[in-house]
C-alpha cells in the first residue's frame, strides 16, 4: 500500500524535527537570552489599572486555574492572572505565563492544546492577524465551552522577540536558536470574557488588548508583543 503524499510529507516532517531536536540536544545551548535582558517581573510589565479598567478584589475567584503540569515540570516561571472590571460591569480575564528557558523540551501550552485536559470542548480555531496597540499581531481566537460555560479566547505567544502563531514555527525557530547555542525566552498572553457572542466577546477583546499593551511601559513593550516585522 502506497502513502498519501499528504502522510509522506508529514512523516518527513516529523524525521527532520526529531533529527533537529536530536542535534540540539547534542549542541546543548548555553546562552539564554533571558540572562542578557532586563528581568521580567509580570506584576510590574502589565498594569494593575489603566483607562477606565481595574483588577477586581478577588481577581483569582474566576479565572480558570492556571496549568498545574506546566508549573510541576518548570515550563513557566511565572504565571500572573488577574481579572479586570470596567464600570460598565464587563469583566475580562488576562493570563500571562512566561518562561526564561523555552528550549525543545518546554514549549509554551496553548489554550487548545491545556483547555481540553480541564474537560473543555474547543471550536472555531483561528490564525490571524490580531489589531494591538498600531500593531498587527499573528495571533489566535477560539472558543471553550464546557457546561453552560461559554468562554471566547484572544491569544498570542512571543518566543524570543518574535510573535508566533503556527506551533510548527515555533518549534522550527527554538531548535534553530538550540543549535547556535542559544535559548530563547517566551511568553503567551491570554485574554478570554464569558459570553455567548463569541464575536462580540473578539471584537471587545482585541480593544482590551491594545488599551493594556498601550498602558505597559515602553521599555518592556517588547517582552509582551515583540518587535515589529521588517518591512
Amino acid at each position: 500500500m502506497t502513502l498519501s503524499l499528504a502522510r509522506r510529507k508529514a512523516l518527513v516532517l516529523a524525521a527532520a524535527m526529531g533529527g533537529a531536536a536530536a542535534l540540539a540536544v547534542v549542541a546543548k545551548p548555553t546562552r539564554r537570552l533571558a540572562d542578557e535582558r532586563p528581568p521580567v517581573k509580570l506584576e510590574s510589565v502589565f498594569p494593575a489599572r489603566f483607562g477606565d479598567w481595574q483588577t477586581a478584589p478577588v481577581a483569582g475567584a474566576l479565572v480558570r486555574p492556571a496549568d498545574e503540569a506546566g508549573r510541576f515540570y518548570g515550563i513557566y516561571d511565572q504565571v500572573l492572572e488577574r481579572i479586570y472590571v470596567h464600570p460598565s460591569g464587563e469583566r475580562m480575564m488576562l493570563s500571562v505565563a512566561y518562561g526564561t528557558e523555552q528550549s525543545v523540551g518546554l514549549q509554551v501550552h496553548r489554550p487548545e492544546v491545556c483547555y481540553p485536559g480541564s474537560g473543555f470542548v474547543i471550536t472555531r480555531l483561528q490564525r490571524l492577524d490580531l489589531p494591538v496597540a498600531g500593531r498587527s499581531l499573528p495571533g489566535s481566537r477560539l472558543l471553550a465551552t464546557h457546561s453552560s460555560r461559554s468562554e471566547p479566547i484572544t491569544y498570542w505567544t512571543v518566543l524570543g522577540d518574535v510573535v508566533e502563531n503556527d506551533s510548527r514555527a515555533f518549534r522550527w525557530r527554538q531548535l534553530k536558536f538550540g543549535l547556535q547555542g542559544q535559548i530563547l525566552d517566551g511568553m503567551l498572553v491570554r485574554i478570554s470574557s464569558f459570553d455567548t457572542d463569541p464575536e462580540r466577546a473578539w471584537t471587545r477583546q482585541a480593544a482590551f488588548a491594545s488599551e493594556l499593551v498601550s498602558a505597559v511601559p515602553e521599555a518592556l513593550r517588547v517582552r509582551v508583543i515583540g518587535k515589529p516585522a521588517a518591512p
